[in-house]
């Protein structure tokens, strides 16, 4: 009894000292929304449904813990931002909820910057509202969270965005659903280290700005790795697949690894700006081409380099529908399509990239090296009828066309079978069918829950 009532009478400091919002007192509590209820002056009222009113700002202090429990759901008023410097415990048992209060409300969400702070984000539904985090020593982890329809009010990162350079983030088994900008962010000054895996990415950048569904600045020791995640656009022309930049030539000795993800329906799949260091490996990209101008974007696998410091291996990738299948727009970086000749060298690469029907205008561009290094892409299957070095010649853009240009050693290609292309596009349609939940299969899938890729995914 004696704790509690010191608790009450700090908390009652707190919000004398700060009169507009409350500010917890930094030493130690844990705070839930049915506790902040109950203190005045934090804006947090119980409403007769159960729910809790948040019509007020207000700060958790470092040292301080701000929980969600089962069940909850929190209903936030218009511009209203939860700081917490100290640690979110957002895990409760089975779920909980958090949202605007009014269909005319805007509000704008978590500001997790604490830099001694971690997040634990798993089972909840944050609708409506974005979260940023990012600090020193401080660490993200969500789980089967569901970010859906952010409004772009709490900041221009992402439904999740990171403010701040941090390390051991992981987002694993998340949905991002139709956010007003795109799903996961950071700033061009900020790299971060995350994990990003068995995700569901869906339509996300609905106000079709130029912000791929994920988009990471690396850089520094911060390793990145995407796998396992489907990215399907809403056939918008400005919001690609994936990107990774250094557009502020950071300094890069991480290790960057975007690994089979099936990447569907953006302006474009993947593509790296400045100096990044990646590999790129066992994706399937189909139909990334909603680019309206096919001299602005609509590849498959973009590398955008005029530093010339980038190292790019690329390896495994399917690569259907695309304006282009794989372009290098700029400057002289290292990319490794596939270097068949030596086995034990440090950078054998088998290749085993396809290319199918990427182009416009009745013209196909598998690879269109813009940039002045030579690039290796042996061991590949081409949108060729037969993998002859003549046919493949006409579906490769170098310095066979313009002298200024790297050259492209692209022979001997993965095999010479007249049928290979279509054989393997015969496939990859299989592969690529919805099921419903009955394990039947459809072309044409309705609002619900269906099958794809070996994983349950939301169509809506």
């Amino acid at each position: 009894m004696k704790k509690f009532y010191s608790f009450l009478l700090m908390a009652a400091v707190a919000v004398g000292a700060m009169a507009d919002d409350f500010v917890s007192d930094g030493t130690g509590n844990v705070y839930t929304f049915n506790a902040l209820s109950q203190i005045e002056g934090t804006g947090v009222t119980l409403q007769d449904d159960g729910s809790y009113l948040v019509a007020a700002d207000f700060t958790i202090s470092e040292g301080d813990v701000l929980q969600l429990q089962n069940n909850d759901l929190i209903k936030m008023g218009n511009n209203v931002r939860i700081t917490v410097n100290g640690d979110a415990d957002f895990a409760p048992a089975d779920t909980a909820v958090v949202t605007r209060d009014a269909e005319d409300s805007n509000p704008k969400g978590f500001w997790m910057l604490g830099d001694n702070g971690n997040a634990n984000l798993k089972n909840v539904t944050f609708e409506y509202v974005g979260v940023t985090f990012g600090g020193i020593n401080s660490s993200l982890h969500a789980d089967n969270c569901t970010f859906t329809l952010y409004n772009g009010k709490l900041n221009s990162s992402g439904a999740l965005g990171f403010n701040a350079s941090c390390d051991n983030n992981v987002v694993e088994n998340c949905y991002f659903i139709e956010n007003t900008l795109n799903a996961i962010g950071n700033g061009a000054t900020n790299p971060v280290g995350i994990i990003i895996r068995n995700c569901l990415f869906w339509h996300n950048t609905t106000a079709n700005r130029n912000k791929p569904q994920i988009n990471l600045t690396v850089g520094g020791d911060y390793d990145v790795l995407i796998e396992n995640n489907d990215i399907i656009g809403g056939q918008f022309n400005l919001s690609g697949g994936i990107a990774l930049s250094n557009m502020m030539g950071l300094a890069h000795s991480g290790t960057n690894i975007i690994e089979n993800n099936y990447i569907a329906d953006n302006r474009y799949g993947i593509t790296t700006i400045g100096g990044v260091d990646a590999i790129i490996r066992n994706n399937k990209m189909i139909d990334n081409c909603y680019e309206s101008n096919p001299n602005n974007g609509g590849s498959c696998i973009s590398v955008y380099d005029s530093s010339s410091s980038s190292n790019i291996y690329i390896e495994g990738n399917w690569m259907e529908g695309g304006l282009w299948g794989i372009t290098i727009v700029t400057g002289a970086p290292n990319v490794n399509l596939g270097k068949v000749d030596d086995p034990e060298a440090e950078d054998y690469n088998p290749g085993n990239n396809t290319f199918v029907n990427n182009g416009f205008d009745n013209t196909y561009y598998d690879l269109y090296n813009n940039g002045t290094a030579d690039v290796y892409a042996q061991g590949n299957t081409w949108n060729v009828a037969e993998q002859t070095e003549e046919n493949i010649e006409e579906v490769i853009y170098h310095q066979v066309d313009d002298p200024s240009k790297g050259l492209v050693i692209f022979m001997p290609p993965h095999q010479e079978d007249d049928t290979a292309v279509e054989e393997v596009s015969a496939a990859q349609q299989t592969d690529n069918r919805y099921y419903n939940l009955m394990g039947q299969p459809t072309e044409n899938p309705t609002n619900g829950i269906y099958i794809h890729n070996g994983k349950k995914i939301l169509v809506k």
